[in-house]
């Protein structure tokens, strides 16, 4: 399966750990391209990484099997990925989509019903049989 997993970008070390997981158990993540991302804000100084960024994302997103986003307090452009994964999904049955994390009340699509809220990481994996 392809993985997206959606964050803050001050949990990169959090989202590679569980795309090292993934890789490990034989799965691929779509994620990977924007671990290795420099900070671009304020992002009108840096308009060519926005946009090359912005579609690297969302695309990243669209070829997902999986989408998870860890909720937290803080972060914006993960919300818009969660938008799109839940586009996808109604769209196309795909990805499956989970929220984990103690912050998965927060945001109103967290309630979509194409989202699953699980506590952490570990039961995604046990959610898919991984």
């Amino acid at each position: 399966m392809k993985f997206y997993i959606a964050s803050r970008f001050g949990l990169k070390d959090k989202v590679k750990e569980m795309c090292d997981i993934l890789q490990e158990k034989g799965h691929e993540t779509t994620t990977d391209f924007w671990l290795s991302h420099k900070s671009i804000k304020p992002y009108t100084d840096n308009l060519e990484f926005a946009k090359q960024y912005s579609v690297e994302d969302i695309n990243g997103v669209l070829e997902s099997d999986v989408f998870v986003i860890i909720g937290d307090e803080a972060g914006t452009g993960m919300y818009i990925e969660l938008g799109a994964a839940i586009a996808q999904q109604i769209k196309t049955g795909k990805p499956k989509i989970y929220a984990i994390g103690e912050h998965t009340t927060r945001a109103l699509f967290y309630f979509h019903p194409s989202v699953i809220r699980k506590n952490n990481f570990e039961e995604v994996l046990e959610d898919l049989g991984i």
